[in-house]
């Protein structure tokens, strides 16, 4: 699942990203403004989930909450990256260009690097299928691969 934007022109925002578990009203705020409800709705579920992530990374301007990243990792051969949240008045800026090339970096000597996106072919999976291509992600099938879901 993604809710992340892309960079325009001019300068990034001061950004600072922490691998971090962030206070429980800051997240579910975020989780809100993307309108992810499906996360915010359990509060203690989501909790759970962050908890269990091999990776919670944080991004922060003047110390607010604007973006979020999670993965769930064995950390040496698999990385899947499982959130990628960016608040909608940071879009554009960089915000998810920083959280996505810091997991890749961070994860480098995986196998796998993979993430999963919603593909509904609305104006925001195009968007997020341009956004992630730029930084060197393919789909699947690109790769030979065939995902399965149960949902």
């Amino acid at each position: 699942m993604t809710a992340a934007g892309g960079r325009r022109g001019g300068a990034s925002p001061e950004v600072s990203l922490r691998a971090e578990m962030p206070g429980e009203d800051e997240t579910l705020a975020l989780y809100d403004a993307v309108g992810w409800s499906a996360y915010t709705r359990e509060p203690d579920r989501l909790r759970r989930a962050l908890s269990g992530s091999h990776t919670v990374l944080t991004a922060r301007v003047d110390g607010r909450l604007v973006g979020l990243a999670r993965t769930v990792s064995d950390g040496e051969t698999v990385c899947y990256v499982q959130d990628v949240l960016v608040h909608p008045d940071r879009h554009r800026q960089g915000v998810g260009t920083r959280l996505v090339t810091d997991l890749l970096d961070r994860y480098r000597h995986c196998r796998a690097f993979v993430l999963t996106t919603d593909a509904d072919g609305g104006p925001e999976a195009v968007s997020a299928a341009r956004f992630y291509r730029a930084l060197g992600l393919r789909p699947h099938a690109e790769h030979g691969l065939v995902g399965y879901w149960r949902g």
